[in-house]
C-alpha cells in the first residue's frame, strides 16, 4: 500500500545517472526538516544511506532543520561526511524561519561549504550555489532549493541541477511524461527527471516533511552517478 503516514516507510535512495563522464558519485540531500520528534530516525536513515551509497560529494538542498536543538546532532553526522568528500549546502526557505546565519555557523564547523557564498572545484567538476558562478568550459553541477532555477540553468550551459522543495506535492495520483500529478497542475516542475537541450535536473521529493502523509510519493535521497 503506497501510503505513509509519520515515517512508517524506508528512507529510499533513487539511483540516476547524468553521464557527464566523471565517474563521481554524488548524494544529494533535500528537505530534511528535522526536529526533536524525528531527528533520531531521520539522522540514522542519512547515516545508512551514506554508508551504503559511498558517495564521493554530498549536496544539501536546504531546508535542512527545524530547530535549533537539532543542530548539534547534524552537525555531528555532517562531520563525518565531509571526511569523505566535499559536502555543500545551500539554504531553502524554511532555514531562514530558525536563521540561516545560525545555520551556517553550526554546519560550516563541520566542514560545509556554502556554495552560494564560494563555488567549489574538485576532481574536474564546479560545484555551485547560484547560475551565475557558471564557468563555461568545464562540467558543472547547480545545488539549488527551487526546481524554478532551471530554465536558467538551461540557458547558462549548466549540464547538471539538483532540487527539492516540492516533496512531490506528497500525493501522486499518476504521471505522465516528466510530470506527477496532481501537483505538476500547480508545480511546473514537480516530477523527477527533467531534460532540456543539454541540462538535467533532478528533482528530490525529500527527506520528510512538515505535515508528515504521503501517497506514492516515497521519501528520498538520490545517487547520481556524474
Amino acid at each position: 500500500m503506497p501510503l505513509e503516514i509519520g515515517l512508517t516507510r524506508p528512507l529510499q535512495v533513487r539511483r540516476e545517472d547524468l553521464n557527464l563522464g566523471l565517474g563521481l558519485r554524488l548524494l544529494y540531500i533535500s528537505d530534511i526538516h528535522l526536529r526533536p520528534g524525528n531527528q533520531s530516525q531521520l539522522l540514522l536513515e542519512l547515516s545508512k544511506a551514506y554508508e551504503e551509497s559511498s558517495p564521493d560529494i554530498v549536496l544539501l538542498g536546504g531546508d535542512l532543520a527545524d530547530n535549533s536543538e537539532c543542530l548539534k546532532p547534524l552537525a555531528h553526522l555532517l562531520t563525518r561526511f565531509s571526511q569523505g568528500g566535499p559536502v555543500g549546502a545551500v539554504c531553502g526557505n524554511h532555514d531562514a524561519l530558525l536563521g540561516r546565519s545560525k545555520l551556517k555557523q553550526a554546519l560550516r564547523q563541520s566542514g560545509v561549504r556554502w556554495l552560494a557564498e564560494a563555488p567549489v572545484n574538485w576532481e574536474g567538476v564546479q560545484l555551485i550555489g547560484t547560475v551565475d558562478q557558471y564557468v563555461p568550459g568545464r562540467p558543472a553541477v547547480l545545488c539549488s532549493h527551487y526546481p524554478t532555477v532551471f530554465p536558467k540553468a538551461v540557458k547558462a550551459g549548466i549540464e547538471a541541477v539538483f532540487a527539492g522543495h516540492l516533496h512531490g506535492w506528497q500525493i501522486v495520483l499518476g504521471r505522465w511524461g516528466e510530470y506527477l500529478y496532481p501537483g505538476a497542475w500547480l508545480s511546473r516542475w514537480n516530477g523527477p527527471r527533467f531534460r532540456r537541450k543539454d541540462s538535467t535536473m533532478l528533482v528530490s521529493r525529500g527527506v520528510t516533511d512538515l505535515f508528515p502523509l504521503r501517497w506514492n510519493c516515497p521519501r528520498e535521497v538520490i545517487l547520481a552517478t556524474l
